[in-house]
């Protein structure tokens, strides 16, 4: 077998398992990180420590009040546990007992971009007050790496005007979307976010043409969809408003926002009368704003228009799917009736997991890496490939602790510049290593139920970082920082082989101090058969990684194949993991 001098070594970790590590150049645009508040603030922190304030105002897209209920989260290095609240129906959310320092408000709501702000409180600056617009996720901009049609400059307008609309600076937003249309009149987001803007801004007939515009341009933007209804129903357009409405009826009927929507629709048609209503149900798809019908309104439909409350800011469905849900949020397809035997399961992946690392330095394959950049409005705006030679050893240290070594191209350590977007990602395959007898004691496992991955009957295994051990599967170097950030997730564990079929994992809490939100785990592994020999092994097929890290988001495929064994036969060439005929990820 080969020896080589492992690139761990390089990684000066506080644990021996380094299973999991990312490291950021400190040029590089990733590496930016929300420091620590200074060591002059020590006595700030100690005077102040209980009355620093943050009062937070949401908005929604037409500058109303929020009033379906925001989560709100408070990260900061400053308190162990992250605190977290809801808006009233105001739109408004407050924290106070605030130490000093630097915190960053992430603001959700389902269908609705996350908003992330940075806010200090200082000695000087105790009381923060902010006003937040929560943006419609534009769901219809179904781009794909490598096909971005819009101009680039077009698309880093919009993005800027994204940011500008989200913290409530309109003149900002709207010179972003003047020039990113002027680069690209064709850009369907950009016509989206204008049509946002002019909501806001209470132009009501403008803001439908533009959104109108978008749907000419991408026909299943279901944002512009529901915008445009807003639109026309803000314009007194209500026959108008009732169409675009019933299409989004029509092609999303499940979405949660569908009840809101046939009550909007229902109480529209009482004010045009059935006649009216029965035109609206046929109007064509594409007709533009108009405010004929509410001119033909009777008297005592006009009466009742006074009755219809505003229409609420409907929310969409999630931004586009750059990401899995987290492990917690997704809703599984799990047979809960038949008994899953959890020490038994667990005992059998044990097993299994010794048995990846007494065979997993027997192989080298080669690595394709696939790193995409995802921009705020969705669109991956960037791709960069890497190909490796690819070798991982794991070896124990001392009673407890294993030591993860990952070789590329023959070399002790491959510099950041040769990983794309100078982001290393190593040792991603090696989670299954939860499960070894050595690690088993760092979490906490619960058998979710029976299931299935890709055709093959699977036991669902829910696991958490234990809060009385110490992180170390997952250690983040950005600059000159190391932090280290628990993990949860599921593992699949075959029902008849007990083989473990693939690996998900999501972060515990966000890393405030590097300004890491997200972080995504799905790592596949499969049997892996020699043409000459009676020997079948289960070996790493596939790892995506998601990442939301300074404000970025990254999307990184690891792909392993043309698999080596090490023998005295060091040419021996195995097959590629076999993958069923009628597979279909379920995520």
């Amino acid at each position: 077998m080969r020896r080589l001098t492992g690139l761990s070594s390089n990684l000066a970790l506080s644990s021996a398992l380094g299973a999991i590590s990312l490291l950021f150049l400190p040029n590089s645009s990733a590496a930016q990180s929300v420091s620590a508040p200074p060591a002059t603030d020590a006595r700030a922190l100690i005077d102040f420590a209980s009355s620093g304030r943050i009062t937070l105002q949401i908005q929604d897209a037409a500058g109303a009040p929020f009033f379906e209920g925001a989560a709100i989260k408070l990260l900061t290095a400053q308190i162990a546990t992250t605190l977290s609240t809801t808006s009233d129906q105001a739109g408004k959310a407050q924290f106070t007992a605030l130490p000093v320092g630097q915190y960053v408000l992430e603001i959700t709501a389902p269908g609705y971009r996350t908003v992330q702000e940075q806010v200090l409180i200082s000695g000087s600056q105790k009381d923060q007050n902010l006003t937040v617009a929560l943006v419609p996720a534009a769901v219809g901009a179904k781009v794909k790496v490598g096909s971005v049609s819009a101009s680039p400059k077009a698309v880093k307008e919009s993005e800027r005007a994204l940011q500008a609309l989200q913290v409530n600076r309109l003149a900002e937003a709207q010179q972003h979307l003047s020039r990113a249309l002027a680069f690209d009149p064709t850009f369907a987001d950009g016509n989206y976010l204008m049509g946002l803007l002019l909501l806001r801004q209470k132009d009501f007939p403008k803001a439908a043409a533009y959104l109108q515009k978008t749907l000419t341009l991408s026909p299943d933007h279901t944002a512009a969809q529901l915008a445009l209804g807003e639109a026309q129903y803000l314009a007194h357009d209500y026959s108008n408003s009732t169409a675009s409405l019933e299409k989004f009826l029509h092609d999303q009927p499940n979405s949660a926002q569908a009840p809101v929507a046939r009550k909007y629709v229902a109480a529209m048609s009482k004010l045009l009368g059935p006649r009216a209503a029965g035109d609206a149900a046929t109007a064509p798809e594409s007709s533009g704003s108009s405010t004929s019908s509410a001119g033909a309104l009777s008297s005592g439909a006009a009466a009742a228009e006074s009755e219809l409350p505003p229409l609420p800011d409907l929310t969409f469905e999630t931004e586009a799917n750059w990401a899995p849900p987290d492990v917690d949020a997704e809703k599984l397809d799990l047979d809960s009736a038949v008994p899953c035997q959890l020490d038994e399961v667990i005992k059998a992946a044990s097993g299994r997991a010794q048995e990846l690392i007494e065979n997993v330095d027997r192989f080298t394959a080669t690595e394709d890496i696939v790193h995409s950049t995802v921009s705020p409005l969705g669109l991956e705006t960037s791709r960069e490939t890497r190909r490796f030679d690819y070798v991982v050893e794991i070896r124990k240290v001392g009673k407890t602790d294993l030591d993860v070594h990952e070789y590329r191209n023959s070399k002790k350590s491959v510099a950041m510049q040769e990983f794309p977007g100078h982001i290393a990602t190593l040792g991603l395959p090696t989670l299954a290593l939860i499960f070894h007898p050595n690690m088993q004691a760092r979490y906490e496992f619960q058998c979710e139920g029976r299931g299935s991955w890709q055709g093959h009957p699977a036991w669902v295994v829910h696991f958490h970082q234990r809060t009385d051990h110490s992180n170390s599967m997952l250690t983040y170097h950005v600059g000159n920082r190391f932090v280290s950030v628990g993990l949860k997730g599921r593992a699949w564990i075959d029902v008849n082989s007990s083989q473990i079929l693939a690996m998900e994992s999501d972060i515990m809490r966000p890393a405030p101090e590097i300004r890491l939100v997200r972080d995504h785990q799905l790592i596949e592994y499969g049997p892996v058969s020699f043409r000459d020999r009676p020997l079948k092994l289960w070996l790493p097929k596939s790892a995506d990684w998601y990442c939301s890290l300074s404000g970025q988001r990254f999307h990184r495929r690891h792909a392993f194949s043309q698999f080596l064994l090490f023998s005295t036969d060091d040419k021996q060439k195995i097959s590629v993991p076999v993958v069923p005929e009628n597979s279909e990820n379920p995520q």
